[in-house]
């Protein structure tokens, strides 16, 4: 079996538009992804002004309602904020 592909199948099938960072009108970097992830949860992103209370607020909906896939969207914040803050 020839498991090979090339390059431009690749980044169709990864769907690598829906989860490059893209600049949003307030400022944040956000994947189509995460927020897609973000409305579905009836979080307004756009009200934001930093990423941290935005995770603030993530976290506090997961303490009251669990969501996999926000739990997912908290970590890449979290991550996100971690290597943008942290002097190297």
């Amino acid at each position: 079996m020839n498991n090979k592909i090339d390059f431009n199948t690749a980044v169709e099938i990864a769907n690598i538009d829906n989860i490059i960072l893209k600049r949003r009108k307030n400022g944040m970097l956000l994947s189509d992804y995460q927020i897609s992830v973000l409305k579905r949860n009836e979080i307004e992103y756009e009200k934001y002004s930093t990423m941290q209370t935005l995770l603030f607020d993530i976290e506090e909906i997961l303490n009251d309602d669990y969501d996999e896939e926000l739990d997912l969207i908290s970590g890449q914040l979290a991550e996100f904020i971690y290597y943008k803050d942290t002097k190297k």
